[in-house]
């Protein structure tokens, strides 16, 4: 199936995927955040990554505020994402939670006169957030690349996915150039997709 025939199943899929996601109540989202980060501080594939690329969370995505405060505790090298343009973004360092500021979308994002790229080759872990994941490891994203095109560059990263049990589907369309995760993290689960 071509790309521009995927592009309406991709959409109603995220539509459907995002519904279920908002309609946790914000405790639900909170304990399940907990558990999920729980789930992966424990796996070695974290606990051996000294440089972890990190998401700052939507509202509604699994909660990583309290998890980015940890890890820098522990002495790990943090980034965040940049958008620097249009489906592109880079990874920058995260100095200290006194380095956050409002971005974009509402999103957390590391102040400009603090920001400094970190090569994503260097990157040992990548947690990665989307709208759906299937078990194969496939993904769907927010629709905008941006994963799709910087995964590829973190080249000895493990592609964690944090996500919800709700955004758990069968399949997702796949086009050549979506990525797709390692293993996904749940609150009720760790899933290891088979390549």
């Amino acid at each position: 199936m071509s790309g521009m025939a995927l592009l309406p199943l991709k959409k109603e899929l995220r539509r459907r995927m995002l519904t279920a996601r908002r309609q946790l109540s914000a405790s639900e989202r909170d304990q399940y955040s907990e558990q999920i980060v729980q789930r992966l501080t424990v796996r070695i594939e974290y606990q051996e990554a000294a440089c972890v690329f990190c998401y700052a969370a939507m509202t509604d995505e699994v909660q990583t505020q309290a998890f980015l405060e940890q890890m820098l505790t522990e002495g790990k090298t943090v980034c965040l994402p940049l958008i620097t343009g249009k489906g592109v973004m880079e990874a920058v360092g995260l100095p200290s939670m006194d380095a956050l500021m409002t971005g974009e979308y509402g999103i957390l994002t590391v102040r400009p006169e603090q920001r400094h790229l970190v090569d994503p080759a260097r990157i040992d872990c990548v947690l990665v957030p989307g709208a759906a994941f299937a078990r194969d490891g496939a993904r769907l994203g927010m629709g905008g690349g941006y994963y799709d095109r910087f995964l590829p560059r973190a080249v000895h990263a493990k592609r964690l996915a944090l996500t919800f049990s709700c955004q758990l589907t069968e399949n997702i369309p796949m086009q050549e150039r979506d990525c797709r995760v390692d293993a996904i993290l749940t609150e009720n689960e760790w899933i290891d997709c088979k390549r």
